[in-house]
């Protein structure tokens, strides 16, 4: 059993740590705005992975076809979803003087992320299918959720801090297309791996 968990922490490490939409979204924005304007949406985007956790979980313990339903209709929006992050990344001013109409996101805003994020519903359906060699339980339910959403508050607030690091860096106009490509490219590869 402990030997489950700790598989699953790097598991999750090493999924939560790489690029995906909501690091490149956290990114992007870090690239805009201050740290502290945007703490609740960071925490909102942590909190949105327990929006797909729980309900996986309960239905991988309880109703094994629930989900299938549940992932088609998240498999339509999810694409919508992705496709207006990379119309927002294409469009974004990395430079760093004073913005003043710039969109900051809410807490709400947030809890959309990985609810529409394919590569959320992969690290956690094989959270709870590879991980779990007894099975899912009412025990390792909320520990997934925990050890995901600690994880998750760690590495994406570095994401958004790598993201104002290039703010400050004061990108020229190529550079800055050079790191919107790179952007959409790991957003664009995080997807690809999600469903094939």
């Amino acid at each position: 059993m402990i030997s489950d968990y700790i598989a699953l922490i790097f598991f999750v490490i090493a999924m939560v740590a790489s690029p995906g939409p909501a690091n490149v979204i956290l990114f992007a924005l870090g690239c805009n705005q201050k740290f502290k304007n945007s703490i609740p949406f960071i925490l909102s985007v942590a909190l949105s992975k327990q929006l797909i956790i729980w309900p996986i979980g309960f239905s991988l313990f309880l109703i094994n076809d629930l989900i299938e339903q549940y992932s088609s209709i998240m498999m339509i929006l999810s694409v919508l979803f992705i496709s207006w992050i990379g119309y927002k990344i294409i469009f974004m001013d990395f430079s760093v003087k004073d913005k003043p109409n710039v969109w900051v996101p809410r807490f709400y805003h947030g809890l959309a992320v990985h609810p529409l994020n394919p590569k959320a519903w992969l690290m956690v359906t094989l959270a709870f299918t590879a991980f779990q060699s007894q099975g899912v339980s009412m025990e390792t339910i909320p520990n997934i959720a925990m050890i995901f959403l600690f994880i998750q508050l760690i590495f994406h607030s570095a994401w958004f801090w790598f993201g104002s690091l290039i703010r400050k860096a004061n990108l020229s106009e190529k550079n800055s297309r050079v790191v919107k490509m790179a952007l959409l490219l790991s957003l664009f590869v995080s997807i690809v791996f999600s469903y094939y």
